[in-house]
């Protein structure tokens, strides 16, 4: 599904802009209603992403059209602007997420070769002390912060996630799709 590209055929120049502006948004449509396999898969972080870029195109696409498609184009401009920005906001905590991880990685494999260290100083004795020590770290340590603040991020993605699927699913449910539909193929 990943990496279909929906580009704009060559427009007529001589047709009015209303015609025009229906073939480009014919484009848009198709690239938005791509992704609704995806829609209900909580885990399709990078393809919601994508819907969200297809989201933008087709936002962008309504609003400068906005003559051409009047009071109904209006309506769909909400519409995808607030999938738009639940899927951003669902996003914000990805890359959030993805951060998180990097720093807890890093940290802990600066502090596995900090006890490899102490391991190769201490005596062999010692190693059994060391690494019951290392499984139990101190109040302080860095990592319980880091955790707690990656469960946070997970819960928030997740109530993103379910504000973008109510979205969705009620604006397919009032008939989004098929006001689009209609936008793309009526004159007015």
């Amino acid at each position: 599904m990943s990496g279909v590209r929906f580009d704009v055929g060559p427009l007529d120049p001589k047709a009015s802009l209303s015609v025009n502006a229906r073939e480009i948004l014919k484009v848009r449509i198709a690239e938005f209603y791509h992704y609704t396999p995806i829609v209900h898969d909580e885990r399709s972080g990078t393809l919601l992403h994508e819907l969200r870029i297809a989201a933008k195109r087709l936002r962008y696409t309504l609003e400068m059209f906005r003559e051409v498609f009047g009071e109904v184009g209006e309506i769909q401009v909400e519409r995808v602007k607030a999938i738009q920005e639940a899927l951003g906001e669902l996003h914000d905590c990805d890359v959030r997420i993805e951060l998180i991880e990097d720093e807890l990685a890093a940290l802990a494999a600066r502090q596995i070769r900090e006890l490899s260290l102490r391991m190769f100083e201490e005596p062999i004795e010692r190693h059994g002390a060391l690494t019951t020590a290392a499984l139990r770290p101190p109040p302080d340590d860095p990592r319980r912060g880091l955790l707690a603040l990656l469960s946070r991020q997970h819960v928030a993605r997740h109530e993103h996630y379910l504000t973008f699927v109510t979205l969705w699913d009620q604006y397919m449910n009032d008939g989004m799709r098929a006001d689009l539909v209609r936008l793309s193929s009526t004159p007015r």
